[in-house]
């Protein structure tokens, strides 16, 4: 996990967790799609893969800057 992890509360914690999750879904069906060659589907996913990196890095940021 993040290096920030003792300073999240115990709710980003759990989204940081359930992000986590959806991520790996995500990169499972993203592989999965391009050995289908369905490249739409890969770019749809690939965006809700950088949508859920991007979520997940503004949790972790905010709690680094709220330990500063």
């Amino acid at each position: 996990m993040s290096q920030h992890r003792g300073l999240l509360t115990p709710e980003e914690r759990a989204r940081i967790m359930q992000l986590q999750d959806l991520l790996i879904d995500r990169f499972v069906e993203d592989r999965e799609a391009t050995a289908a060659g369905q490249q739409e589907r890969v770019k749809i996913v690939e965006a809700e893969i950088d949508g859920l990196l991007a979520e997940k890095a503004e949790i972790e940021k905010w709690a680094a800057v709220g330990s500063a």
